[in-house]
């Protein structure tokens, strides 16, 4: 792909680490900008008052400062060393990881991106170099990572890949997307052990979507933004045509060889993502996305739930953007994905009731825990979404920690707590107070990861 050179002398230098800070970002004074910048839609502030700051590009595209124009994408070693974890033991109980990181609309399209958006330490040479050592370090460690951000860049001026007025990808972006992770399961030796069957495509009506960017940006711009449209398409198989499209994560449904989790990316009908993957992997697809989930809201979900423990896919497809932090949370919820996706637990713990299934409690006196050693409680109701453990030591210490999965996320009633960070102090005992009755029994199992 031709990619033009830029020319001028940018104000920050984006070749060096300290171009990286966020604050480059902020606002520049009034005194180092010579010009206003110019709008074919008659927009003023949206660099300074819009939310989410903006800028606009060429032929009408409109780029995040923050989100799409900057360099520096928090993935730690830390966070390369959790994700090789857990594509490990994923790997030893039957299903392979395929990371799908989701480039930023600038690295994806470093043509759209205006001139002006070097006065923000944006080079589009730094931004592809940061996504592809993400990559790069990814698949070092064993990970399976596929690289879309060369694939989105396989555009055409007719077919680019993401909104005008949205960060999204458009269907045209899903469908280079899906090709590549279709491409990247075709070539595991784990393929050769499954099933394929053809699909095929079709387009459908071009479909308007809502969009809170594009709403936010308008209300600073007098002309019409471009409207956030994209034609549907909807992938069937050939032989029953009725495979296709999310399945809900508690409603009846078959084993199929490749699980979706992602975001909002993943998370649309309109755009065929996960019907893309199934054309070109010609494998059934079961999309368990959610929108609004953020880096780990639709991972725990299914992890955590029933149906993943009773029926492990082929293949797990993580959808994920580039700029979210999978560290951002400590490692909190990668124990929690561990010790879900390890499933190595004891039988259950005796517990002592208080007169209904709200409140309970355990002894662990004895009891001699690994560092690895991880509490599940079990509410035995997929209602159930927030859990309290009150863990009291040996020394008579107690400590308090709460587990929460918000409305966004779909409930599965398991929380897992790590124990090693309650100190070396003997634990003798647990009491789990649920966020309402539970329908059935709750228990408590030590797991290990």
């Amino acid at each position: 792909m031709q990619v033009r050179t830029r020319l001028g002398t940018s104000l920050l230098n984006a070749g060096i680490a300290g171009a990286f800070a966020a604050s480059m970002f902020a606002p520049l004074p009034a005194q180092a900008v010579v010009e206003a910048p110019t709008s074919v839609f008659g927009c003023k502030h949206l660099e300074t008052l819009a939310e989410p700051r903006s800028i606009e590009g060429e032929d009408g595209f409109f780029y995040r400062i923050f989100a799409d124009l900057r360099l520096q994408h928090t993935f730690t070693d830390e966070t390369v060393g959790y994700l090789a974890e857990l594509s490990g033991v994923l790997k030893e109980r039957g299903t392979t990881l395929v990371y799908a990181p989701v480039p930023t609309k600038s690295q994806a399209m470093p043509d759209q991106v205006p001139d002006r958006a070097e006065l923000y330490g944006y080079d589009f040479k730094v931004a592809g170099f940061v996504y592809q050592n993400v990559i790069d370090r990814l698949r070092a460690a064993g990970v399976v990572a596929v690289d879309l951000q060369s694939a989105l860049r396989d555009s055409t001026p007719d077919t680019l890949p993401f909104h005008k007025a949205d960060f999204h990808w458009n269907s045209n972006g899903a469908r280079l997307a899906g090709k590549a992770i279709g491409e990247e399961i075709k070539a595991q030796p784990e393929y050769g052990e499954t099933d394929p069957t053809e699909f095929e495509t079709n387009r459908l009506d071009l479909e308007i979507s809502f969009s809170g960017m594009r709403k936010s940006l308008q209300t600073f711009c007098l002309d019409s933004l471009p409207a956030v449209e994209s034609y549907a398409y909807e992938t069937t198989e050939m032989a029953s045509g009725d495979l296709g499209g999310a399945v809900d994560l508690f409603g009846e449904n078959t084993t199929v060889p490749i699980a979706l989790i992602g975001t909002s990316f993943s998370d649309s009908k309109v755009n065929n993502f996960d019907g893309f993957i199934q054309q070109y992997s010609s494998l059934p697809v079961t999309n368990y996305a959610i929108t609004g989930g953020n880096q780990f809201g639709a991972m725990l979900s299914y992890l955590t739930s029933n149906e993943f423990q009773e029926n492990r896919p082929r293949f797990l497809v993580w959808e994920n953007p580039i700029y979210n932090n999978l560290g951002q949370y400590g490692p909190a919820p990668w124990i929690e994905l561990l010790a879900a996706a390890a499933n190595e637990c004891s039988a259950p713990a005796t517990a002592v009731g208080q007169g209904n299934s709200l409140e309970f409690e355990v002894s662990l006196s004895g009891q001699d825990f690994a560092e690895n050693a991880v509490v599940m409680a079990d509410a035995q109701d997929e209602a159930v979404r927030a859990a309290a453990f009150f863990v009291t030591d040996a020394r008579g210490n107690r400590r308090e920690v709460a587990l929460k999965r918000n409305d966004r996320l779909r409930a599965t009633g398991r929380f897992f707590l790590p124990l090693p960070p309650f100190g070396k102090s003997e634990i003798t005992s647990l009491r789990v107070v649920l966020d309402r009755p539970s329908e059935g029994q709750p228990a408590v199992h030590v797991c290990q990861y």
